[in-house]
């Protein structure tokens, strides 16, 4: 398994979540007004500490105000668009750089350029990371050199690039770290161990999703449960390693045959659902049978396996997961009396009755 790269907008609080996406953004947005709440929180308690050179206050009173503007645009925008969020880093680093080039003295200032490259190691991509902390090199060199004396200026540059490196470099392999462990327990969660297939929740979410997908875009949409036939038997004739090796037989067929588009999930024991994106119950019908066949196939390694199928398209009035099971399992346990190691179609039973 290659190195992890999280994309931007992800943090690990909010992975493992189904709307982990908008949750991160949030996050960031609520991240960036603390990042500008604080910087004016600090500027407006300079007056307060003993300062023989008070020229500056009333620029830094300015810049102090232009913060607290900004972070409440980002504290009551709730839906700001991506480019603002992805400005917030930036935004950061130039009101430092304001600050720097405002103090005086100029004492520990530089060293704020860490607080917005913190809020981008742990929320952006590590191009977008690096580039922002190319453009706090950039912009900090330039400020010490306009408004610093040349004695102290390399000694600073050095500190804020080091303390802001390391930092960073911290924040954004811990962040991946966690990432990648987030979204292994999620997988581990969300699929069977034994076939690969989705767990029956994981399953019935993304038929929650191609349902609204489908009838948003008019689209057929096909449901495929499939159970094996007389598996307590193989169970108790060779035991259940044997049971175990043709669930496992099955997931390997079902992997090697699905598109991109489909989802396989075990609904429970031996019984198994094959959701058919952008397919009619025709097509649908064919893939069962072809699995079918597959399954009673001998193979190296492998038993033969007699199946049943209940195939059903889902119609345009299903309105829950509920109402898409009820065809296909009325067309499964059709199947199963008609004698098994058979393909039963939910339309055709209708049109019999």
């Amino acid at each position: 398994m290659g190195r992890f790269v999280p994309e931007p907008f992800t943090d690990p609080l909010s992975a493992a979540l189904p709307d982990g996406g908008d949750l991160a953004r949030t996050r960031l947005r609520l991240a960036g007004a603390l990042l500008f709440g604080s910087g004016a929180v600090t500027l407006v308690g300079v007056p307060a500490a003993p300062d023989a050179d008070t020229g500056d206050h009333a620029a830094l009173a300015i810049c102090a105000g232009v913060y607290a503007m900004l972070a409440a645009i980002l504290l009551l925008w709730r839906r700001p668009p991506r480019a603002l969020l992805h400005a917030i880093c930036p935004t950061g680093t130039l009101a430092v750089t304001a600050a720097v080039a405002l103090a005086e003295p100029i004492g520990l200032t530089p060293s704020f350029y860490l607080w917005p490259m913190l809020v981008a190691a742990y929320f952006l991509g590590r191009r977008e990371v690096a580039a922002n902390l190319a453009f706090a090199a950039g912009t900090c060199a330039v400020a010490l050199a306009l408004w610093v004396e040349p004695g102290l200026r390399l000694a600073m540059f050095v500190a804020v690039l080091a303390i802001a490196g390391v930092a960073t470099a911290v924040v954004v392999v811990l962040r991946e770290q966690v990432l990648a462990l987030v979204l292994r327990l999620r997988l581990l969660a969300s699929h069977d161990s034994l076939t690969g297939a989705l767990t029956r929740g994981a399953f019935e979410q993304r038929i929650d999703a191609e349902l609204a997908r489908a009838q948003h875009g008019a689209t057929p949409l096909s449901l495929v449960i499939f159970d094996v036939d007389h598996f307590k038997a193989i169970n108790d004739s060779f035991g259940h390693a044997a049971g175990d090796a043709a669930l496992r037989g099955i997931g390997d067929i079902v992997a090697a045959g699905m598109r991109r588009s489909d989802v396989f999930g075990r609904l429970g024991g031996e019984e198994f659902g094959l959701l058919l994106p952008d397919t009619g119950i025709v097509g649908a019908a064919a893939v069962a049978d072809k699995l079918r066949r597959r399954f009673a196939a001998p193979a190296a390694g492998r038993r033969p396996l007699t199946v049943s199928f209940g195939v059903a398209q889902v119609h345009p009035g299903a309105s829950s997961t509920r109402a898409v099971f009820a065809d296909a399992d009325r067309a499964l346990y059709a199947a199963k009396r008609a004698g098994r190691d058979r393909v039963m179609r939910a339309d055709e039973l209708s049109a019999a009755a």
